[in-house]
């Protein structure tokens, strides 16, 4: 088997990057091992852990009142993870549950997560964000409608509050939690300090927050060279803008997939 060191690097379109990933990596879902594989050296230092949520008592409450349900919404892949896990754990099947509901969710990789476990949505919009959701939502009667968001823990009000100006009754439920992760911000600061990264990729506001939180004050405008930021999709890259700080790549389609073709074809330009 030939091993990308094997290739000519005129092909391998990372070859002889640094990159900082903040995320977590999954089975399901490597990021890192995405870039590895077209060359790249990568740094893993999460920023966030996902953890269970505070409680599960209003999701297990909602799941047993199922069946007053009509829409049920996914707002990420590891909220639809969480979510069947938990209903596993608890001896239910999460495609009887799910049944007599209408799904919608966001992005193309949540819906391939419920795909995976024969939950088959009805509602994907073409924006991954929960605005594109929304607009796709104003096609459906939601009046006296109950919702169902199935999601992090503290989130976004925006499509809560945006389902029930249309008429919706909304219940959400937290199925996990992001918390900062414990980062070696020392080995963090001589990395930057050196000019040893090339680039930092964020997948989430909450990693961008976290990441500001380990670097001390004008430290990031005190360095000769700044590493190129990539971000997973818009919310990320307002967190990333609000900090001052450039964003150099974001992929039209929110998935990691899309992200890793963007850096390596901003990476190809260059060379």
């Amino acid at each position: 088997m030939i091993s990308v060191s094997d290739l000519p690097s005129e092909t391998i379109p990372l070859a002889g990057l640094r990159i900082l990933v903040t995320r977590q990596d999954t089975p399901e879902s490597s990021l890192s091992e995405m870039l590895k594989i077209q060359g790249a050296s990568v740094i893993r230092m999460p920023m966030t852990m996902i953890t269970p949520p505070t409680s599960w008592a209003l999701f297990d409450k909602t799941v047993q009142e199922a069946s007053k349900i009509d829409w049920a919404v996914f707002t990420s892949s590891n909220g639809v993870r969480h979510c069947l896990s938990r209903l596993k754990v608890s001896g239910l099947s999460p495609k009887i549950i799910f049944s007599t509901l209408k799904i919608a969710c966001v992005g193309q990789a949540t819906a391939s997560t419920l795909a995976e476990n024969e939950i088959i949505p009805e509602l994907v919009p073409e924006h991954f964000q929960s605005e594109g959701l929304l607009s796709s939502f104003k096609q459906y009667d939601l009046k006296r409608k109950k919702c169902w968001l199935i999601q992090a823990e503290s989130p976004r009000e925006i499509l809560a509050n945006a389902l029930e100006k249309q008429g919706a009754q909304v219940v959400s439920t937290p199925v996990y939690r992001n918390v900062p992760a414990e980062s070696d911000s020392t080995f963090l600061l001589k990395e930057l300090e050196h000019n040893k990264l090339d680039w930092i990729l964020f997948a989430s506001p909450s990693a961008v927050q976290n990441f500001q939180q380990v670097i001390p004050a004008g430290f990031w405008q005190s360095l000769t060279k700044t590493p190129k930021i990539a971000c997973l999709g818009d919310v990320t890259a307002t967190a990333v803008l609000s900090y001052g700080w450039e964003v150099h790549a974001k992929p039209e389609i929110q998935d990691f997939d899309h992200l890793v073709q963007k850096i390596c074809e901003i990476n190809l330009k260059k060379t």
